[in-house]
């Protein structure tokens, strides 16, 4: 890959502007860093500054992942978890922010409203592998299985 070498003070700069368009994980903002070329106490150093200065905080990061992948991707608890998890936060942070968003959304609603859909866009006839490509679809969205087989029984019943 071909790095662009950044001065560390240059580097801060476009780190405040990347940070002030969008909600940033540390994962994120600790690549651009190793991408530009910055040893990593130095990069340490940054990353403090851009907390202090309230440019990254990982609730507020957690919070908004949350909302977005719920809303837009229509993701479920499992793949969203997954997903911050890779991005390398604790579980305590993690279940804290999905418990408090998760209490005031109905999560079986949107479920089966994603399996509905799924199930008028499938032209099979077999009702055991109608209700296995469904069940497939709920679990590759992160969707539990449990919910996933109770709205494939409520949508094929």
């Amino acid at each position: 890959m071909n790095k662009r070498i950044l001065p560390p003070q240059k580097a801060f700069e476009k780190l405040m502007a990347y940070c002030s368009k969008m909600e940033r994980s540390e994962f994120d903002v600790r690549q651009k860093l190793f991408n530009w070329g910055i040893d990593t106490k130095k990069a340490d150093e940054i990353i403090e500054q851009l907390k202090k200065d309230s440019f990254l905080d990982s609730s507020r990061y957690i919070q908004a992942f949350i909302r977005g992948k719920y809303y837009y991707n229509k993701w479920g608890r499992v793949k969203i978890r997954f997903n911050l998890k890779l991005k390398g936060f604790s579980d305590d942070e993690i279940n804290s922010a999905m418990d408090a968003f998760f209490s005031t959304v109905d999560y079986e609603a949107m479920i089966c409203e994603q399996l509905t859909r799924k199930n008028k866009s499938l032209t099979i006839d077999d009702e055991y592998q109608r209700k296995s490509k469904l069940i497939l679809f709920g679990q590759s969205r992160g969707y539990e299985t449990e919910i996933s087989l109770n709205c494939v029984d409520k949508i094929i019943n």
